[in-house]
C-alpha cells in the first residue's frame, strides 16, 4: 500500500515539474513583481463568480446613445420624411395628444409617457405647424399668494399634462396647477377657467362655529369664496366674529397656507398661454404639428 502511494506521489511531482519547466522562460523573465503574479496564477484557484471583461470593454460602451435608442423604434413608427438619426431620444415619450383648432382659444395638449424616475427639461423645445413655430415657455412651479413667484424651466416627469392656449391669462405668467389654484378664478378671469377641485372643508375644522355659519361654509364648494352679503350680515357679537374670521381664510392664501406641505399639493398639469390672440397658428381644416426637442430632433408628429 505504501509502495502504491509512493508511485502516485512520484507521478504528481513529475507532472508539476514538467509544467514548471514548460513555463520557465516566461516565469524567469520580467520583474520580481511580475514573477510573483505569475506564481499566484499557477498555484491559486480562480475566485468564485469572477467575471473577466472582454478586451474591448469600457464604461462608455454600456451607455445608450441616440443612435442605439432609435434602433429600437420599428420602421413603421418613423414618420414619413424623417430618418432614424433625426429622432429624439424622447421620441414617443412626449406625445401631442389633442388639438382643437376651431375654437378660441385654440388648445394643444402634450402628455408624457415617462418612467417613474425620468425627468425632462422642456426648455428650448418647440412645436412647428404649417403656419407657425411655438417655443415652449417657462412657467411658475409654485404660485405663492404674494404673486411674486418666479418663472422657471418646465421640468416634467411621468403622467404630466401640458395645455397650451393661444390667448393670455390675467397675470401674464404660465402656471403649474395645485390643490388651491381653483380659488384664483374668484379674483381673475381665466378663459377657460382653472379646474375647481379645491380641498373640502371638514366638519371638525368648523365644529366650534354657530350652526348658521357651519351650514353656510359647507355650502361653499368648487373653490367658491364667501359672498359679501353673507359676510356683512353677521353680527359683531362673539359667534359672528368667529364666523367672519374663518370666512377670511376661505381663499387662495388660506388654502395655500393650509395645504402647501401636502405631498399631493402640486398637480402634474401645466397651463401655458401664448398671448397670440386670433393669429392663424393652426389651420382650421387640416394641419401637421411636429414636436422637436432642444437639439431639434423629432419627438412626435400629430396630423388632423
Amino acid at each position: 500500500m505504501n509502495f502504491l502511494k509512493g508511485i502516485v506521489l512520484l507521478i504528481v511531482a513529475t507532472g508539476i515539474g514538467i509544467y514548471l519547466l514548460s513555463q520557465a522562460p516566461r516565469f524567469l523573465q520580467g520583474s520580481p513583481q511580475e514573477r510573483i503574479s505569475l506564481n499566484q496564477k499557477i498555484f491559486s484557484p480562480p475566485a468564485p463568480n469572477q467575471t473577466v471583461p472582454p478586451s474591448n470593454f469600457s464604461p462608455s460602451s454600456q451607455s445608450l446613445t441616440n443612435s442605439s435608442l432609435s434602433q429600437e423604434i420599428p420602421d413603421y413608427l418613423i414618420p414619413s420624411g424623417f430618418t432614424r438619426d433625426q429622432l429624439s431620444p424622447y421620441f414617443g415619450k412626449i406625445k401631442i395628444s389633442f388639438v382643437s383648432p376651431n375654437r378660441f382659444p385654440f388648445e394643444i395638449v402634450l402628455y408624457s409617457y415617462l418612467t417613474k424616475d425620468e425627468k425632462i427639461n422642456l426648455a428650448g423645445w418647440q412645436i412647428k405647424t404649417n403656419n407657425a413655430k411655438i417655443i415652449i415657455p417657462q412657467a411658475v412651479n409654485i404660485y405663492e399668494p404674494s404673486g411674486l413667484s418666479p418663472s422657471q424651466d418646465i421640468i416634467i416627469s411621468e403622467n404630466t399634462k401640458i395645455i397650451i392656449y393661444s390667448n393670455t391669462n390675467p397675470f401674464n405668467r404660465n402656471l403649474r396647477l395645485n390643490k388651491c389654484t381653483g380659488y384664483l378664478n374668484n379674483k381673475y378671469i381665466f378663459n377657460p377657467p382653472l379646474p375647481q377641485n379645491c380641498p373640502s372643508i371638514s366638519r371638525s375644522e368648523i365644529s366650534y362655529l354657530s350652526g348658521q355659519c357651519q351650514s353656510y361654509i359647507l355650502s361653499l364648494w368648487g373653490c367658491k369664496t364667501p359672498e359679501d352679503s353673507f359676510y356683512n350680515s353677521l353680527s359683531t357679537i362673539k359667534d359672528g366674529l368667529a364666523c367672519r374670521q374663518f370666512l377670511d381664510t376661505i381663499n387662495y392664501r388660506g388654502c395655500f397656507e393650509k395645504h402647501y406641505l401636502d405631498s399631493d399639493f402640486l398637480s402634474n398639469e401645466r397651463r401655458l398661454w401664448l398671448g397670440w390672440g386670433i393669429q392663424p397658428v393652426l389651420d382650421s381644416l387640416h394641419d401637421k404639428l411636429l414636436l422637436f426637442d432642444k437639439q431639434e430632433l423629432l419627438v412626435d408628429e400629430y396630423t388632423y
